[in-house]
């Protein structure tokens, strides 16, 4: 019997090497620290494109694990840079997306941040933000002397020069498309070019860009949806990321890492694990640890330690039950933002495709063709569910799920849930 952990031998991975992954959390939640599985090769990639000036459009589907990797960065930062990490998804205006930035500059985790960095605190920062024009300090935010005022760009600008921070200022703007997609539903593509115009004019500014750099991203594809606005212009100096999944060797690191981050008692071996990864097929960890998750349970009521693929195959199915099934309310969330007609059409080809391996995308184009979806955009349709995480491309414009839970889930659950 060949334990998971043997495969520090089986792949010439050291303890050292075993080591970094123990820094993803109890499924979906946002997680630091020790409970943090490194996506090191994806770490890298940002940073890379950091060190050469770039500004960031960070694409990932839901469950990804992004924002515990940005997360993670803005704690473990090069010794070269600061963060501050603010996530806007709640604000429908250009002006609520700038007090948003301005209220984390006065956060709690940006103060220490900018103490462990700099050596400056909170009172130094206040007397920074209280010199830009009506504006005050209020608890842990900031307050507008006159109600007509609005925050703009211009004020971050202002305010990032005159921070004179000694280390490059990484802006960590999650949930971006929310925004933009909050301005077009209320106030129209005039008022989505402007916001847009003005937060490229901040990427583009050459003396600015000495001081700061943006990282955005969100669970909508930005790309998708700047070409559904016709705004992608807007977006091309800006250079595009995405994360991937995880490889072989480690989602078998990742299993390990679960056992051994909850103090489990199970015993997966090599051959198992392999198992599970197979199961999942989309390794992404949110999927393999809500699987690990259901077969540890099922090995504790069974009083096995030792599980086998047939006690992998129980807890897959568990998957499913009624306690569980918000696992997947993600899923259903992204389709039910899109448009009465754009949803019907992407119900109408998951459902096609749940009955199948795989399809092409001619039979996709044929199902768009129907005159009840004459006024869709087909092309934004499949582009949402590629970035969303439903689909992929097993070779040119032919498609699959990207993992046989969510083909199994849609099979059993998407009609009542949609």
């Amino acid at each position: 019997m060949i334990l998971l952990s043997n495969i520090l031998t089986k792949y010439s991975l050291s303890k050292k090497t075993i080591s970094k992954y123990m820094e993803v959390g109890m499924s979906g939640q946002v997680v630091f620290g020790e409970k943090y599985f490194k996506r090191e090769k994806e770490q890298q990639k940002v940073w890379r494109y950091l060190d050469r000036g770039a500004h960031i459009i960070l694409l990932a589907p839901r469950r990804s694990g992004k924002t515990s990797m940005l997360r993670h960065l803005e704690q473990n930062p090069k010794e070269d840079y600061i963060f501050l990490y603010t996530m806007v998804q709640s604000c429908t205006t250009e002006q609520a997306f700038y007090k948003q930035i301005f209220d984390q500059l006065y956060d709690t985790d940006f103060i220490k941040n900018l103490e462990r960095a700099n050596k400056k605190g909170k009172e130094w920062l206040g007397s920074v933000l209280k010199s830009i024009e009506n504006i005050n300090i209020a608890g842990s935010g900031i307050k507008l002397a006159d109600k007509t005022r609005h925050i703009t760009h211009q004020d971050l600008a202002m305010v990032i020069r005159k921070l004179q921070l000694e280390k490059k200022l990484v802006i960590v703007v999650d949930e971006y498309p929310d925004v933009i997609e909050s301005i077009y539903e209320n106030d129209g593509i005039s008022a989505v070019k402007n916001f847009m115009k003005n937060t490229r004019t901040l990427c583009q500014d050459t003396s600015l860009n000495q001081m700061v750099q943006f990282i955005f991203t969100g669970s909508i594809g930005l790309d998708s949806l700047a070409n559904r606005l016709e705004v992608s212009n807007l977006i091309n100096d800006q250079h595009k990321l995405s994360l991937s999944t995880l490889n072989e060797t480690d989602g078998l690191a990742f299993i390990h890492f679960l056992t051994k981050k909850n103090d489990s008692s199970l015993k997966i071996t090599h051959d198992v694990a392999l198992y599970m990864l197979k199961k999942v097929q989309w390794l992404m960890p949110y999927y393999i640890e809500i699987l690990w998750e259901r077969l540890e349970d099922h090995c504790f009521d069974i009083e096995n330690t030792t599980p086998e693929n047939s006690d992998v195959d129980t807890a897959y199915n568990t998957l499913f039950n009624q306690a569980y099934r918000s696992n997947f309310n993600h899923w259903v969330e992204r389709l039910n933002r899109l448009k009465k007609s754009e949803k019907a059409l992407a119900k109408e080809f998951l459902n096609l495709l749940s009955t199948s391996k795989q399809i092409s995308y001619n039979d996709y184009f044929n199902i768009s063709q129907q005159e009840k979806y004459q006024d869709t955009q087909h092309g934004y349709v499949i582009d949402c569910l590629e970035h969303d995480g439903y689909i992929f491309e097993t070779e040119p414009k032919t498609y699959r799920f990207t993992s046989p839970i969510l083909k199994d889930w849609w099979n059993r659950y998407a009609d009542r849930a949609l």
